[in-house]
């Protein structure tokens, strides 16, 4: 072979190391499964959906769109459901469980990570930074966070006239309603609005409360979830089946607005895009 060919031959098969090297930097081999909506969302966010194997019930909403297999909902997880997908890392918050589940995938060679749950954007930024050190997206989480800033910032430059009250109702039939306190995903998702929630001031987590409760603190809005919206049919008849919510302000103006469940089970990206919709609501009822 003349030097001309094995020069030609050389470029051609360094031309193939590159390619695959470049593949092989560009394909994440691990198997992941997601647990709890808030988590889940930020794989997409950063489109690194293609590492996921599974997701949990409180996911649901990406398992409609993308085809990815239900392991269950993410406090009561089963061993055998989950190996079946033969993962390489389980991810979830400390709410993930049950422990003897997860001790069962550690002994099986399954890396299990947990992440800090809680509604700081400080936290919600290092659930990000984790996602993307697992997948190799830590590009897309400068870009992720930097959007996120901005809507924090927006939010603070749309400050409201007048504070109304917002309160967070879980609604169901067959019970008293729960009221979202102080130290709830809800609650930040209130306060970025612009907006006040009284229940913040005596209430931690998640509490029944009774209809005399709701009415002493004299909501201007009550926020429920879309599921339960759903359940009742409705504002008009969420007021006749809870009368006494007539009562209140937001009964009286017909300010219930229904929120989806996704941006309340824990603070995540659509908390704060549900921040923004609401501070856009309250603005204009303002004028």
């Amino acid at each position: 072979m003349n030097i001309k060919k094995r020069l030609t031959h050389l470029v051609f098969l360094s031309a193939l190391v590159v390619s695959a090297v470049n593949v092989y930097a560009n394909t994440n081999s691990e198997r992941i499964i997601s647990t709890g909506a808030g988590l889940t969302e930020l794989f997409f966010a950063l489109d690194a959906q293609q590492s996921l194997v599974a997701i949990d019930m409180t996911s649901r909403d990406y398992a409609q769109k993308t085809g990815l297999p239900l392991v269950g909902y993410h406090r009561q997880l089963s061993s055998e459901g989950l190996m079946s997908l033969a993962p390489s890392i389980l991810i979830g918050t400390d709410e993930m469980g049950p422990e003897s589940t997860l001790n069962m995938l550690k002994a099986s060679n399954v890396e299990v990570i947990t992440v800090p749950t809680g509604n700081t954007i400080e936290l919600l930024e290092q659930r990000i930074d984790t996602v993307a050190s697992l997948t190799g997206k830590q590009v897309q989480a400068v870009a992720l966070k930097k959007s996120l800033h901005q809507d924090i910032e927006q939010l603070e430059n749309s400050p409201l006239s007048t504070q109304p009250k917002v309160l967070f109702l879980m609604l169901n039939k067959d019970r008293a309603p729960t009221v979202g306190g102080e130290n709830t995903s809800i609650n930040e998702v209130i306060r970025l609005s612009g907006a006040l929630n009284p229940a913040a001031e005596l209430i931690e987590s998640y509490k029944p409360i009774s209809f005399e409760g709701i009415i002493k603190m004299n909501p201007d809005y009550i926020l429920v979830s879309q599921r339960a919206w759903d359940s009742f049919g409705g504002k008009q008849q969420i007021l006749a089946k809870l009368p006494l919510l007539a009562a209140t302000p937001a009964g009286m103006e017909g300010q219930i607005i229904a929120v989806p469940s996704s941006a309340i089970i824990g603070f995540g990206l659509q908390s704060i895009e549900l921040a923004k919709q609401l501070n856009h609501s309250f603005l204009n009822t303002q004028g």
